[in-house]
């Protein structure tokens, strides 16, 4: 089914295999050609993304969203919002206030993460 619920869920699921570092449902949210730029700019494609989340790489101990809005147009799905993220990687801290732009595809039955844009916002 293609609706806000659902595309939601999805959402919900990528951000628990994020802090969780579940590579194996990252594998089955994420679209094979997704793309992604990080709060620098730096393109990303699935198998770098994959290779950050692996187990002792990357852990992220807080990944808030707050003004999320979704829309759906017929396949594509987007969900916009504000975010706050923090953790580890490679052994130095990080974080990030970001506003971010994700669009999942219909894919076989369900939402995959096709595009993800991600800005820095200014410090409070």
């Amino acid at each position: 089914m293609h609706n806000s619920d659902t595309l939601l869920q999805a959402f919900e699921m990528f951000r628990d295999a994020l802090m969780s570092n579940d590579v194996e449902q990252l594998d089955r949210l994420m679209a094979d050609d997704y793309m992604g730029f990080d709060p620098l700019g730096n393109p990303q494609d699935k198998a770098l993304s994959m290779a950050a989340y692996q187990p002792g790489v990357a852990t992220l101990d807080r990944y808030d969203a707050e003004d999320v809005n979704t829309r759906i147009v017929g396949e594509v799905g987007i969900i916009t919002g504000k975010g706050y993220i923090h953790g580890m990687y490679e052994g130095g801290e990080f974080a990030h206030n970001v506003r971010f732009l994700d669009m999942y595809v219909m894919r076989d039955g369900r939402w995959q993460l096709y595009l993800s844009q991600v800005t820095e916002l200014p410090a409070a």
